[in-house]
């Protein structure tokens, strides 16, 4: 792959990582705490918005590494494209720091 291809794939892994974002983040936060889902389902088992977040981030790096684990040549995912699981993981990441950057705005 060419400097090139890379820069367009990256962008559109970028661009569809957003998209997803802005569909499926209502779903999980409602309308008014983006972050709501890490700090209700924390507060419900007794952890850390962190630890939630890591359970739920660890998921998709789990199916990601069994793909690897099961399909060495060519890795994929049974229930989704493994495109999926990594944009997924992608904006599990962001999520990370969105949350890391609330509670650094919050300490000020």
């Amino acid at each position: 792959m060419d400097f090139k291809a890379k820069e367009n794939l990256i962008n559109k892994l970028f661009q569809e990582c957003l998209d997803i974002q802005t569909k499926k983040g209502q779903d999980y936060a409602g309308t008014i705490d983006a972050l709501s889902n890490f700090k209700r389902n924390a507060e419900q088992l007794g952890l850390t918005k962190y630890q939630v977040w890591a359970i739920y981030f660890n998921k998709h790096i789990d199916a990601i590494m069994m793909s690897i684990k099961r399909y060495p040549s060519q890795p994929q995912v049974e229930s989704e494209p493994l495109a999926e699981r990594i944009r997924d993981a992608i904006n599990y990441l962001a999520l990370l720091l969105c949350l890391l950057e609330e509670e650094y705005k919050n300490e000020k």
